[in-house]
């Protein structure tokens, strides 16, 4: 009999995981059930809206204040533990309070708890700020690690997640690696269905100059994704004459920084703000003339996006990048900056001067996205909740087999 799995990751469905959850339901060999609400209020993303063809249980997300952060209690407890259910997969975000009461309680009504994340905990502060309340992050921290050493699995985004969990004493053989990605093969085809537009037309449509450069950013306009720096870096190059050619960039994304971080461009009218729009062909045509993807603040999924349409990321070192970042070999596909706002308006700069440069990390990319197809990560998925009901199975069956027979 198959599994009953219940999946309360995200607390809502992103769009980049639709494509995920329906190739689970259609071939995974589990009963997977993905319960989803509002997204949290700020951070700026849309849900995926439905129907969806997989299944899936709506519930009405609760936010409440603790202190400086904000709290997210999603109703699915008491159905979850009654349900069946013999599996549950959870979001390893402190901010889920129905998170640490099934990471509690499961285990008590024989569910396998499973973690779905980074394995470790990204330098990030409350409400998506790039700010870390390092005190106060560390007494959460130490508190997830001890939920985590009690789970039954931990499906880890990358490898170097894996190697985290290790180093909190997390066992190896109960650590399964996903290579988290996007449907890449969608994006795969996008790129191909624009590759004989005339690049003249699409700058025409977004209102770029002839002559420019042109950057795209693609994500959500809140703090830690650092847009006022990229904006301040375009400001620098075009000012200072960093490069020959004018840089322009596109910025593809919404959030509650949006009339903020308009505002600041004002003077900058090589910054051409494109608002949210799904992940389609209008996208597409932005990479497309796009020299590479730039993003001063932290990196996510946006990798595997810019490596499906062959474009090189760029960005700079710092501690908030998401797990992805793992996926950019530095010179090889995508380039990661040291140092200030300075440094990296520069090397923005010196690339936009190189179409050698720019055409080198571009095959780096191309190449780069056949290792990162969401069907394998959707198996990989699928084989890690199968083995991980075995194994809290397996000492039941056990102890069945081995129980004495009373004759009648």
């Amino acid at each position: 009999m198959a599994a009953k799995v219940a999946i309360i990751h995200h607390g809502y469905i992103p769009h980049y995981r639709v494509r995920f959850y329906e190739l689970l339901a259609r071939g995974g060999q589990a009963e997977y059930t993905v319960f989803h609400g509002a997204p949290p209020s700020w951070i700026g993303v849309p849900a995926a809206e439905g129907p969806f063809n997989f299944p899936n249980r709506w519930v009405r997300n609760r936010e409440f204040r603790l202190g400086p952060a904000t709290a997210v209690y999603q109703p699915v407890v008491r159905e979850i533990l009654t349900g069946g259910y013999d599996a549950v997969v959870l979001s390893a975000e402190a901010k889920f309070i129905a998170n640490g009461v099934l990471a509690l309680l499961g285990p008590l009504c024989g569910l396998s708890v499973l973690y779905w994340g980074f394995g470790y905990h990204p330098q990030r502060g409350f409400r998506d700020s790039d700010a870390p309340h390092r005190r106060l992050f560390g007494g959460v921290n130490s508190a997830k690690n001890v939920l985590t050493r009690m789970a039954d699995g931990y499906l880890a985004y990358t490898a170097t997640g894996a190697e985290k969990l290790a180093e909190i004493g997390y066992p190896r053989d109960r650590t399964f690696i996903m290579h988290n990605t996007i449907d890449v093969s969608e994006q795969i085809d996008l790129h191909a269905r624009v590759a004989g537009v005339d690049p003249a037309e699409i700058r025409r449509e977004f209102g770029l100059r002839a002559d420019s450069v042109v950057f795209t950013y693609i994500g959500r306009l809140v703090q830690f994704k650092r847009v006022d720096l990229l904006i301040e870096a375009v400001r620098r190059i075009n000012r200072d004459r960093l490069s020959q050619r004018p840089v322009e960039v596109l910025i593809v994304g919404g959030g509650p920084l949006e009339a903020e971080l308009t505002a600041m461009a004002k003077d900058v009218p090589e910054v051409h703000f494109l608002g949210t729009l799904p992940p389609d062909e209008r996208v597409a045509r932005c990479l497309k003339v796009s020299a590479a993807v730039a993003i001063a603040g932290a990196i996510g999924l946006l990798v595997n996006h810019a490596f499906a349409h062959g474009k090189a990321v760029i960005t700079r070192a710092h501690e908030a990048h998401g797990a992805e970042i793992e996926y950019v070999a530095h010179d090889e596909n995508g380039l990661i900056v040291p140092g200030d706002i300075e440094e990296f308006a520069a090397t923005l700069g010196r690339f936009a001067d190189s179409p050698e440069w720019q055409a080198r990390l571009s095959r780096g990319a191309l190449a780069a996205r056949e290792a990162l197809r969401i069907e394998a990560m959707v198996e990989r998925f699928d084989d890690a909740i199968r083995a991980t009901v075995a194994r809290r199975q397996r000492p039941e069956r056990i102890k069945q087999e081995a129980a004495p027979t009373h004759p009648e």
